[in-house]
């Protein structure tokens, strides 16, 4: 399958095919893909077309690329957990500011006899999480 702008893809098939060989194209387009689910973003859209672009030439043949392909695309982008790139030095001081922050107010509570927030609990839980997450 290909995948890319009309222009990308023209080089390709040039590359590809002789000028008198004959083939189907079917085209998935991003509103063609987005017909599919009506809760579709476009960023989603146009990541199932770069997906249905890498599936193998005859990988498609037997089963084909359908709504129903679509939808479980989709169903699996939605379930992955979002990921993000992040300069380290950054997110080292944000996690600090967010770690002195949570400890003062951990503090503050306990200046005032009570217990740990659970907010706060929660959020040292999440910088702990990070913290294993980054060491990995």
């Amino acid at each position: 399958m290909l995948y890319g702008t009309r222009k990308e893809l023209n080089k390709k098939l040039k590359r590809a095919f002789g000028d008198t060989e004959k083939f189907a194209l079917l085209v998935w387009t991003r509103e063609t893909v987005m017909g599919a689910a009506q809760d579709m973003t476009d960023q989603e859209a146009d990541h199932i077309l770069a997906e249905i672009g890498r599936t193998g030439s005859g990988d498609h043949a037997e089963e084909g690329i359908s709504f129903g392909t679509v939808l479980e695309l989709l169903a699996g982008l939605r379930a992955a957990p979002a990921m993000v790139s992040v300069p380290a030095e950054l997110l080292e001081r944000v996690s600090d500011w967010a770690e002195r922050c949570l400890n003062e107010q951990d503090a503050i509570a306990w200046q005032a006899g009570g217990d740990t927030p659970e907010t706060v609990a929660r959020g040292l839980a999440a910088l702990n999480a990070l913290k294993q997450f980054t060491k990995a």
